[in-house]
């Protein structure tokens, strides 16, 4: 089975997050929370589950692959999950969703890299199917439910931990390229950008420039960092917004 952009599949995949989020939240809205704290980390071990597989898939196939490492901000959008609910960490919930779900979101909208796979039902395959309608509909879920309450101190530590990995990201993807000559690392798309994706747009802007013995296209760095910020800030207010009522006393700003 192979996958083809805007079919009715890709139309299937794009909407399964939402049904599968509506589903979950009609069967648990009135469970205790810690009833639904512990259904979320089930869910969340599912999702490390599948990556733990499409990761054994690769290393079958490819031996030791910068793939494998779980540094792709939807790679550790399955961790923040675990770590939310097992912690019930404020920080941690605000920083899956403002971050990781719009991420994960993106790679259903932009998923051209299904159409490499000759086959999608493999590890690989589903594990990118399942894995990221997964981060997206229990990031929902976990919204409507009352996990994600956003506040002005978590906010702006989430948004200092996610600008402190992006940073790392660009010694990181350089150190794990010479480490694999041949390989191609993108963490946090900080080296280039997704293909089909308008980040291509900035980053034919600029040009690379040698910083720290790193070669950085400094206005395509520039250009995502505000636009992850831009896109942190603006799911915070809605997520705000949509969670009023519930905590009425608490102030963003």
């Amino acid at each position: 089975m192979t996958f083809e952009m805007w079919s009715s599949f890709h139309y299937l995949f794009l909407a399964s997050p939402f049904i599968f989020t509506l589903i979950l939240y009609f069967l648990t809205r009135r469970l205790p929370k810690g009833v639904n704290r512990f259904i979320g980390l089930v869910l969340a071990i599912i999702c490390i589950a599948l990556l733990a597989l499409r990761n054994y898939e690769i290393f079958q196939n490819r031996g030791i692959h910068p793939e494998i490492i779980p540094a792709q901000i939807c790679h550790l959008a399955n961790f923040f999950l675990l770590f939310a609910f097992l912690f019930n960490n404020r920080t941690v919930f605000t920083v899956a969703f403002c971050f990781n779900l719009p991420f994960a979101m993106l790679s259903i909208i932009f998923a051209d890299g299904l159409e490499n796979y000759t086959n999608i039902l493999t590890y690989q395959g589903i594990a990118y199917i399942a894995g990221h309608a997964l981060i997206v509909g229990i990031t929902l879920w976990s919204l409507l439910v009352g996990f994600v309450r956003i506040d002005k101190r978590p906010l702006f530590r989430g948004a200092f931990l996610v600008m402190t990995m992006f940073i790392a990201s660009i010694p990181l993807n350089y150190y794990v390229m010479d480490k694999f000559p041949g390989s191609k690392a993108n963490y946090f798309y900080s080296t280039s950008p997704e293909r089909g994706t308008p980040l291509e747009i900035a980053y034919n802007w600029g040009e690379n420039v040698s910083v720290l013995g790193y070669d950085v296209n400094l206005i395509y760095v520039g250009v995502l960092a505000a636009v992850g910020l831009l896109l942190y800030f603006s799911l915070a207010g809605i997520a705000h917004l949509a969670t009023r009522k519930k905590f009425k006393n608490d102030y963003l700003y």
